[in-house]
């Protein structure tokens, strides 16, 4: 099988990235559904539970991205992409055979250093292959796929538990990988081998990026907003199954698809708005960015407010949607922000930050606060989540912060 022409590149690669990207999030979600049956089985408390969906993933999934990533600004992207992605497929299908905590951590682990290949090339190859005011959009197709790959791996992963068991729906997931990983490896284009080796550009030093005002405080906006949404999203499916007594199969499908059809909704509109708006000027994909933050909280809030559980999932779609009109946008942003030659570093390095700091540190918190609480499992789970919410004025006030640091900086050069 072979790419299409070159009037398709970008097209064909942002499709296949995307369901690259989607498998991911199946394989990377799919554990918050299969939660309350791994808890009753090996007897785990919510901060191990915790640390299972946070720390264990995020960790290994941050610090592996950046050596990773530097092999993405000097070789061959489709390659690096898809033998990663055939190794976080087989470990997420060897999940299924842990015997207890430890073997999860491990299994946990193993899948996020796959994982950790899969996005900064992506970002890479799509951004090169893409004009500038294309970006955003390109960038929100391809980041569509993890809350499509969300609606998948918990809905897709309610209905395997309830049927197969956690283990068994492990297995079956980490197998839907390997098809795509061999799509990668034999028709995506790379670029740089088409290009004179006399100029191709050498890979930059990451601390003309790092030194930058904007990326700064662009970095923070994703770390925190990465600690907010994943601390909520990863336990929203264990407090509605407390609250409302629902079991994991109907959990799985109506939070699942909430989020899921919100956040893809969410990232289309931003990425089109954002896209006629960095016509005119680039700081506007950031104030769009800020400006979502602020319209996901009071949705967001309800959620944890409403008593009636079908209202409450009307509320998580529209609470992510808005929130999630701010990926395309800041991806975008750090593309351009960052010089051809880090991009792929950059990449890396917002992951970094959003999953050590954010995804890894939000559901883990969480955790904590639930088990300190005590009393009720509901209560200390809604007590737990109501305390992360006005964290989501960080990322609001960060990336308003970054844009006006943005246009400085534009202005001086």
């Amino acid at each position: 099988m072979t790419a299409p022409g070159p009037r398709n590149t970008l097209a064909w690669a942002v499709g296949v990235l995307f369901l690259a990207n989607v498998v991911a999030s199946i394989d990377r979600t799919a554990l918050s559904v299969l939660l309350p049956q791994i808890k009753l089985e090996m007897h785990l408390s919510d901060t191990q539970l915790g640390l299972l969906t946070g720390l264990a993933f995020s960790a290994f999934y941050a610090i592996f991205g950046l050596p990773l990533s530097r092999l993405a600004d000097r070789g061959r992207r489709p390659l690096l992409i898809g033998v990663a992605m055939g190794f976080w497929s087989l470990m997420t299908a060897l999940t299924g055979l842990a015997q207890g905590f430890w073997h999860l951590m491990t299994a946990r682990m193993l899948v996020a250093i796959g994982e950790a290949g899969g996005v900064p090339p992506a970002h890479s190859l799509i951004s090169e292959l893409a004009p500038e005011h294309r970006r955003p959009m390109a960038l929100a197709i391809h980041s569509a796929g993890v809350p499509l790959g969300a609606l998948i791996g918990l809905a897709g992963g309610g209905l395997l538990a309830g049927a197969l068991g956690w283990r068994m729906s492990f297995a079956v997931l980490g197998v839907l990988g390997l098809p795509v990983a061999l799509l990668v490896l034999a028709t995506l284009p790379e670029p740089r081998t088409q290009a004179p080796a006399s100029i191709r550009p050498p890979a930059g030093a990451p601390g003309v990026l790092l030194k930058r005002r904007s990326f700064q405080l662009l970095m923070g906006g994703f770390a925190l907003g990465a600690f907010a949404m994943s601390g909520l999203l990863q336990w929203l499916p264990s407090y509605f199954a407390r609250a409302f007594s629902m079991p994991v199969a109907a959990v799985g499908v109506q939070f699942g698809l909430s989020y899921g059809l919100g956040a893809i909704s969410g990232m289309l509109v931003g990425g089109t708005v954002a896209t006629g708006l960095m016509r005119r000027d680039a700081r506007w994909a950031l104030r769009l960015a800020s400006l979502s933050y602020v319209a996901a909280f009071l949705p967001l809030l309800g959620v944890l407010l409403v008593t009636d559980a079908r209202v409450a999932m009307g509320l998580v779609f529209l609470g992510t949607a808005c929130a999630s009109m701010a990926y395309g946008p800041a991806y975008a942003m750090i593309q351009t922000i960052a010089p051809a030659n880090l991009r792929g570093f950059a990449s890396a390095f917002s992951l970094f930050v959003a999953n050590l700091i954010g995804a890894g540190l939000g559901p883990l918190a969480v955790g904590v606060m639930s088990d300190l609480h005590g009393g009720d499992p509901a209560s200390a789970l809604r007590a737990a989540l109501l305390a992360l919410l006005p964290i989501f004025a960080c990322p609001a006030a960060l990336y308003a912060l970054a844009s006006r640091a943005f246009g400085q900086e534009t202005s001086r050069a």
